[in-house]
């Protein structure tokens, strides 16, 4: 009896550790027991089990959550830094604009109003004025752009006269080139041209030309001041590959304070429109009380530049 029992307790004994190792043996070889993890080297020793990192104690999302979040940040412009906020309107980009101012020669007093505005304006002086010369190097020497105002022939001459040095039809070609090399001699530190009248010269294809080849040896530019809708300066300036521009707004054709303050209104809009803008104004008190008073206007919609910027060819 007693060997039986014997018998027996032994049989379990090594049935359980039969067992035992059959199971530890099916859990480590399998691959989808707990030890799936761990993966042999060539010597039968484990590799360790690849290391957990820390998630800061943020659960993440399941991964069609992460998925939707990505596609969400795709569709949606990234957060700016607060110092990397967008720029002012008052920096942004604005139109270029200049003016002109005709007609300068006569008042050396009238003439330094204006360069105290300590604005980039452009002076077009008449060659045959009491103080050409001594105009031209006062603004020069302030930064100033200096321009002839060329004197031309306008309709309803002469009882419409444009003064010393004009242009015109009735003159021969000789006459006229040697007129206009007397104008640009007459006013130093020149960089460009704008007719002074002219209505009638500039609308003559011929006489333009002429004009223009003695402009593009000297390398100046023209500015067209559009004193009639028959002008043919654009197209002579194309056929010289002339540096040209047109004038958009005349200032002050009226006196009217509040006339040139409209006008300068307009000239704000097209220079707005059209990202650039020419304007002509003269040497008269009230457009220059009107100019001072509209300064802060225009320097803060527009940037006033020399009338050289906006000429192309």
């Amino acid at each position: 009896m007693k060997r039986l029992l014997y018998g027996f307790l032994f049989f379990t004994l090594l049935l359980t550790v039969l067992s035992g190792g059959l199971y530890a043996w099916f859990q480590v070889l399998t691959p989808h027991g707990p030890g799936r993890d761990f993966r042999f080297l060539s010597g039968g020793v484990p590799a360790k089990a690849p290391r957990f990192e820390k998630t800061e104690g943020i659960a993440a999302d399941p991964p069609e959550q992460n998925a939707g979040h990505a596609a969400k940040a795709e569709s949606r412009p990234a957060k700016e830094p607060a110092r990397q906020s967008r720029m002012p309107k008052a920096q942004a980009k604005r139109p270029l604009a200049a003016i002109i101012i005709d007609d300068i020669g006569d008042s050396r007093e009238m003439a330094k109003k204006f360069f105290a505005l300590n604005a980039p304006f452009t002076y077009s002086i008449l060659p045959h004025t009491r103080y050409p010369a001594e105009i031209a190097n006062a603004a020069n020497r302030r930064g100033y752009q200096v321009m002839l105002h060329l004197p031309m022939e306008p309709n309803g001459y002469p009882a419409m006269d444009p003064g010393p040095g004009a242009l015109l039809t009735s003159m021969t070609p000789d006459e006229r080139i040697r007129q206009l090399q007397l104008n640009l001699n007459a006013v130093p530190h020149v960089d460009g041209v704008n007719n002074h009248m002219g209505s009638k010269m500039t609308a003559m294809f011929d006489q333009m030309n002429q004009i223009f080849t003695v402009l593009k040896k000297r390398e100046l530019f023209f500015v067209d001041s559009r004193t009639t809708a028959a002008s043919q300066c654009r197209s002579a300036a194309r056929l010289f590959d002339l540096p040209f521009a047109e004038r958009d707004v005349f200032l002050d054709h009226k006196l009217q304070q509040k006339f040139i303050s409209r006008q300068i209104e307009e000239f704000i809009r097209i220079a707005e429109l059209k990202g650039e803008a020419i304007a002509i104004g003269h040497p008269h008190q009230v457009t220059y009380e009107v100019l001072a008073e509209a300064l802060p206007k225009l320097r803060h919609r527009l940037s006033l530049v020399p009338v050289s910027r906006l000429v192309k060819s």
